[in-house]
This record gives structure tokens, sequence and C-alpha cells, in this order.
């Protein structure tokens, strides 16, 4: 009888440990770019049900951002961003996985217009800048928000870096509400406050606003259900099967790395 239950403890623990490595292998694939999204999010042709499990993950895709990600954690930029953190104060600063994470993302998907909430003293905005000029997105702009006037907002940020550094001192709320930034947007990322009301606030606000095929990431989605509640939002089943319905799902893919949480618009617009 002792024997039965071990081989069942096994079996169960074998299960739980594919799924949670399937949960924990996400995707950050620029879906408006490249060839891959016939792979990855297929037309419907005549007489194929929309209702389908969710397509397998592409691995040479998060392999190429593992590889963006290695190479800015082995280069001389993060050894003197890691020693300008430390002089500064690790405090409210993401930990150098967390940059490196945004740099092989926005590496990857190269933006043209990128708004930051929470710029604070611009580590996180030196990342993405770094990661527009490696990609030579030389007519990018990244436009940082942070309202405690109390900060120096570009501090971080190296001379070479600022020209397409655009910092706006004011409340996100506000900000939202001016014409201080294009209406449409390719990469949002959250970084201010982290109560849970305020994260799934600006989820949705900037959601909107991001182009097809768009990315949207958060820091410390760790902190509360915020993320997950979003990324549950822009799910679409269907109430028979409970399959996924990829007509009605309002994204690409999603996944986490870290502390940072990301999500690809849909890029093909429909129902987005």
């Amino acid at each position: 009888m002792a024997h039965l239950f071990t081989r069942r403890s096994r079996a169960l623990n074998k299960r739980f440990a594919l799924a949670k490595a399937v949960a924990n292998v996400q995707l950050a694939i620029p879906m408006s770019r490249g060839p891959l999204l016939p792979r990855i999010w297929p037309r419907p042709t005549k007489g194929t049900s929309q209702v389908e499990p969710w397509p397998m993950p592409i691995y040479d895709v998060w392999d190429g951002v593992t590889e963006f990600a290695a190479k800015i954690r082995a280069s001389d930029f993060m050894a003197e961003m890691m020693r300008r953190r430390a002089a500064h104060g690790s405090h409210g600063l993401m930990a150098a996985l967390d940059c490196a994470t945004l740099y092989a993302l926005t590496r990857w998907h190269r933006p043209s217009v990128v708004v930051e909430s929470g710029g604070f003293v611009g580590l996180s905005a030196a990342f993405i800048l770094k990661a527009l000029t490696d990609g030579k997105v030389t007519d990018a702009q990244v436009y940082s928000i942070e309202s405690d006037e109390n900060c120096k907002h570009w501090a971080l940020v190296p001379d070479d870096l600022r020209p397409q550094f655009v910092p706006l001192r004011a409340k996100v709320e506000d900000v939202v509400r001016s014409d201080k930034f294009p209406t449409k947007i390719d990469m949002f990322l959250h970084d201010s406050s982290h109560s849970y009301r305020h994260m799934l606030w600006e989820f949705r606000e900037f959601w909107r606003r991001l182009r097809h095929g768009g990315l949207l990431v958060s820091h410390d989605v760790h902190m509360n259900a915020a993320f997950t509640k979003f990324v549950t939002e822009t799910y679409a089943h269907d109430k028979k099967t409970g399959l996924l319905d990829r007509s009605r799902t309002v994204h690409e893919e999603w996944g986490r790395w870290g502390y940072i949480g990301f999500m690809i618009k849909k890029a093909d617009g429909a129902n987005a």
C-alpha cells in the first residue's frame, strides 16, 4: 500500500512540475514585426473553428530574448549602471535581472514611442534607451512620467542616451488628460504606485492607447493580483467548451520573468 502511495505521489509531482514549467515559460514576441505572426496566431481558414487550445510556444523566439538579456548582463553598461545604482541607493530601483529583462523586451520589440510611469531617477529609462540605441532605433522617444518634485528625474540616464529621453514632471492621471505624448504608443512600462487599484487602472488606460502589436510591461507584478487580473480580462473562452476563443481574445502573448510581467496586444486589431 505504501509503495502504491509513493508511486501516486511521484506521478502527481511530475504533473505539477510540468504544469509549473508550462506556466512559467512565456514568450516575449513582437507580433507586429517579422514573419512569425502566422505561426503564432494563424488566420482562420474556411471551416476552421476558432475555439482551439492555446498554440505551443516557439522556443527559438524565447531563446532570442534570453540571448539579449544575457548579453546585457555581461556588458560594461550593466556594470556601470549597477555601480550608479549602488551609489544612489538601491531602494525603489530595479535589480539587474529586471533591468536585463526590460532591455531584452525593448530590444526585441523595437518600439518607436515608449511611455513609462514612475520614472524616478531614470534607471529603467536608461535600459530602454540603451536597447533602442543598440537596436539602431534612432527616431524613438521615451516619455518618462514622474510626479516626485524632489527627485532628479534623469540622474541615472547616461548623457549620450538623453537626446531620446523626454521627462514629464506630473501625475500620470494628469498626463493622460493632456497632449504631452502621442495618442498611440508602441510600449508602456508601469512602475509607479503599486496599489492594486492604480496598477489595474494604468494597465487598462494604456492598453487602449497601445498600437496593435504593442507591448505592455509592468514592474513588481508580485505586489498584488492586478497584473493577473488584467491578463484574465483579455482572455476569451467558449462558454460551452471552456476552450480559448482566439477571435475574441485581445492579446497575442503574455509572460513573467523575475518581477517583470509583459503582454503583447493583438496585432491584427480585431477586438483590440
